[in-house]
């Protein structure tokens, strides 16, 4: 490794330049994804079935855990602790690895995504 011998300040500012290039380039997952645009399955496949699969337990087709998985919906006694507004928070906000929704849709949109995606998985198992 390189021996900068450069004073505090300037190294302070060359780490934080570093950082705030990192911060760019790592970006906001959600934000090549398009708004939603009322369709909630055609948005589900498309924006948050990456994460959490299409039939909402964060595995592929073959049953393979994704890469970044999201949380399971049909694990029922997991997803039904939280309630709606719960739902409805972290899909706006994000949490965790889950990006936030905030600029791609309303919080109705998140309402009808919880009540008519997220509830239902959690119901059939």
């Amino acid at each position: 490794m390189a021996n900068l011998n450069l004073p505090p300040r300037r190294l302070s500012l060359l780490l934080s330049m570093l950082l705030a290039g990192s911060a760019l380039v790592a970006g906001d997952p959600a934000k090549d994804l398009p708004k939603f645009d009322g369709d909630i399955q055609k948005y589900w496949a498309n924006a948050c079935a990456r994460c959490h699969g299409v039939n909402g337990n964060g595995r592929d087709n073959n049953g393979t855990p994704l890469p970044d998985a999201g949380f399971d919906f049909t694990d029922s006694r997991k997803a039904n602790r939280k309630k709606d507004a719960d739902w409805v928070k972290v899909t706006l906000q994000g949490k965790d690895k889950m990006p936030a929704f905030k600029d791609k849709m309303s919080e109705a949109d998140a309402q009808r995504f919880v009540t008519e995606i997220l509830r239902k998985f959690a119901a059939r198992h």
